[in-house]
């Protein structure tokens, strides 16, 4: 009866020690996936006081962004832009400043979406007397190949 009794606490001991090694795997998570950088939407580099000049094909400046803080995204090679600033130039006409809170940048640069008070300035020329302009949101499509005329396609 005794030897009974010893493998019945054996059995009861084993089949506890296996339920706890269930318990134990079955709460276990599987190890994150590594992902590579270029497939995470992270930021690989900052700059700070950004600008950058654009210039058509007789290199005569058409726009200039200028940004507190650009972000750049490795992933889909887009921009976010910290208090950006546009300034478009056309021959024969004042320059267009536009400045917002925040700006998104495409990949190749030639559009910028501008949100968070948007504001538009432009000074008095021969097209009228100038004025300023406030919006939320703005899309900005900045032609670089045109030798005058407007920037907006």
């Amino acid at each position: 009866m005794k030897q009974v009794e010893t493998l019945l606490y054996i059995a009861i001991l084993g089949l506890v020690g296996l339920f706890g090694i269930y318990l134990q795997n079955s709460f276990m998570e599987d190890a994150p996936e590594e992902q590579s950088f270029k497939t995470r939407h992270d930021p690989d580099y900052y700059i700070e006081n950004f600008t950058a000049t654009g210039l058509d094909k007789n290199g005569q400046r058409r726009f200039v962004i200028e940004a507190e803080r650009m972000a750049h995204f490795p992933d889909d090679d887009t921009a976010l832009l910290d208090k950006p600033h546009v300034v478009e130039y056309e021959i024969g006409f004042a320059p267009r400043h536009t400045y917002s809170d925040e700006g998104w940048m495409n990949s190749t640069g030639d559009e910028i979406l501008l949100t968070g008070n948007v504001r538009i300035v432009v000074e008095a020329d021969s097209r009228g007397p100038g004025g300023t302009m406030n919006a939320k949101r703005m899309r900005i499509i900045l032609d670089k190949t045109k030798d005058g005329g407007g920037l907006f396609k």
